[in-house]
């Protein structure tokens, strides 16, 4: 039988699987080491993303289309090759100089001809706005206006302003007010695995949100993690491994 009749049989005959999948997500989620989210290549990057706020912001508006590993170093190898990660510094380079100091990574963000005016508009913006202090950002304000905030800054997008929020609460502990209004990052593992779990009719960025939305509404964005980890851990795109998905008994497996 096609698979694509197995999924729509799935729809119907599973209903109480298909409603399993929120809480187990959820669940799932509640063990995620917030240091998972922010892989990196190197034990001194982690240790500054976490512990520098300009740092954390500066790799999660580079986080375009990489690997999570590679942004979340990037900090780290630009402090060691400019001997600071001062945002009153890079805010007065050039873009041309920004771009010779990405040139010299020893590993590239995918959108490397954009990353130098990005790195000077987070820099200039914390510089500028918040008198050098990136938390000053996000402290007492809403998620919203944080989002509205860094949406300005080139190569920031409504998913990555989205991504920020939710690693903002997850990873430095921050609890916005509007916190039930915060949505996932319908990044293409995010869409996915909603696809496949049988829970969303179609890959894309819309579905990814109207669905999340709906399964857990008090907090979509609660979703994100644990549906991201399983994009990037178990379900990739060519070679998924469903035998060791924690989601492997709900799954509709639609490809």
């Amino acid at each position: 039988m096609p698979r694509r009749i197995i999924s729509r049989l799935w729809r119907y005959l599973n209903p109480r699987s298909r409603a399993q999948i929120p809480q187990l997500l959820l669940r799932f989620g509640d063990t995620i080491d917030p240091a998972e989210l922010l892989a990196t290549r190197d034990p001194d990057a982690i240790a500054l993303v976490t512990r520098d706020p300009f740092a954390f912001l500066l790799a999660a508006c580079l986080d375009r289309g990489s690997k999570s590993g590679l942004i979340w170093t990037i900090p780290h190898w630009m402090k060691c090759d400019l001997g600071h990660l001062d945002p009153r510094i890079l805010a007065g380079m050039s873009v041309q100089e920004l771009a010779r100091a990405v040139d010299r990574l020893p590993s590239k963000p995918r959108y490397v001809h954009d990353a130098p005016r990005t790195i000077q508009e987070v820099a200039a913006l914390v510089s500028r706005d918040y008198m050098g202090d990136a938390e000053r950002l996000w402290t007492g304000h809403t998620a919203r206006a944080v989002q509205d905030t860094v949406i300005q800054v080139h190569g920031v997008g409504p998913a990555l302003a989205a991504m920020l929020v939710i690693l903002l609460e997850r990873c430095r502990g921050i609890r916005f007010p509007d916190h039930q209004e915060m949505g996932v990052k319908p990044d293409v593992h995010v869409q996915r695995v909603l696809y496949r779990l049988g829970l969303a009719t179609e890959i894309t960025e819309a579905a990814a949100l109207d669905v999340t939305k709906r399964m857990n509404p008090s907090y979509p964005g609660a979703l994100d993690s644990p549906l991201w980890i399983i994009g990037t851990r178990w379900c990739s795109q060519s070679d998924p491994q469903c035998s060791a998905c924690i989601a492997q008994q709900v799954c509709a497996r639609r490809f």
